[in-house]
């Protein structure tokens, strides 16, 4: 498989990390701030069993997982797919996308969604079969997340509402995303200046 590109970021697959970058993503995983607007609890397991889970999973079809390498080859964060959807052996038409830029100095200069853009570059071409459609959920709070997810063609479609926090879901059709590749750019200079 070619390594999914767009932008300045190239996705490396998580089989494919060497020991230093899974060192740096296990770090990561474990940073409170970075579960936090993950939604999740930071990892309590050793880096050799994080990384033994996620080639697990990976291997057995549960997730495609990457690493997110800028544009001089270092990690800067990961995305993937998971809770795909029919579960193996059946083929996946439909996934959940997940998306980290760990390094925080990063944040908010487009690598995320040079990111998503390789992805489903990848999940709804390169990928056999490509999958249908591409959710994912974010805080009704991160913006900044949602104008990215927006930018690469993903739309709200529902809301949950619970005491403590507002989910905002949104997805991609591989239809959709396809028709937004063949259209011309909307809006600035046009005549390529």
């Amino acid at each position: 498989m070619s390594a999914p590109t767009h932008g300045r970021v190239t996705l490396k697959p998580l089989v494919q990390l060497d020991a230093s970058e899974w060192r740096k993503m296990h770090s990561y995983f474990r940073d409170r701030e970075l579960a936090d607007w993950n939604g999740a609890q930071p990892i309590r397991i050793p880096e050799f069993l994080f990384r033994r889970v996620m080639i697990d999973e990976e291997r057995g079809g549960d997730r495609h997982g990457f690493g997110i390498l800028d544009e001089d080859g270092t990690l800067i964060g990961s995305i993937e797919l998971y809770d795909l959807r029919p579960v193996p052996p059946a083929q996946a038409r439909f996934g959940t996308l997940g998306v980290m830029i760990g390094e925080r100095r990063l944040w908010g200069r487009g690598y995320g969604r040079d990111a998503v853009t390789a992805l489903l570059a990848w999940a709804f071409g390169q990928r056999q079969p490509p999958l249908e459609r591409v959710r994912l959920t974010t805080f009704s709070h991160n913006r900044r997340a949602q104008r990215s997810f927006l930018a690469t063609g993903f739309h709200e479609v529902g809301r949950t509402i619970t005491p403590d926090r507002t989910d905002v879901h949104m997805e991609v059709s591989r239809h959709d995303w396809q028709d937004r590749q063949h259209q011309p750019p909307t809006g600035g200079n046009t005549d390529g200046g």
